[in-house]
Parts: C-alpha cells; structure tokens; sequence
C-alpha cells in the first residue's frame, strides 16, 4: 500500500507499517541512515552499536491516541 499522507513531525521518516488495535492506533517508522562522526577516533561512520525499538506516545490520529514503534 503506498500512502502519501504528512504526519506532523514525522516528514523525514519512512513508515513501514499502520496497525489500529483497540483505541490505538501505532505507527511503526524508520529513519533512513545518516553517517555521524565516531566519539572516540572521530572517523565518519553509519555503524550504530543498538538498535532498540522506542514505543513513543504522539498526536491523537482519527480522534485515537496514536504510538510510535521507532
């Protein structure tokens, strides 16, 4: 399915998947790979030592609280 809708704070993310569950409504989104600079040898790098998925509260979506799978 492809949707093109903007999300309020959401434009430079990519959303992967849409699921209303009860009153809730979740989004579950990506960040596309930015290279950052090494903290300890200052080499750019696009490695990430964790991936942890974030559930993060947003904006009421279709008058349903609405969570961010991050």
């Amino acid at each position: 399915m492809y949707f093109n809708m903007k999300w309020p704070g959401l434009e430079d993310v990519v959303v992967t998947k849409t699921e209303e569950i009860g009153e809730a409504f979740y989004l579950h989104v990506e960040v596309p790979r930015k290279s950052h600079r090494c903290p300890a040898c200052g080499e750019r790098t696009s490695r990430v030592h964790d991936y942890r998925i974030q559930k993060i509260q947003h904006l009421k979506v279709f008058e349903r609280t609405s969570y961010l799978f991050y």
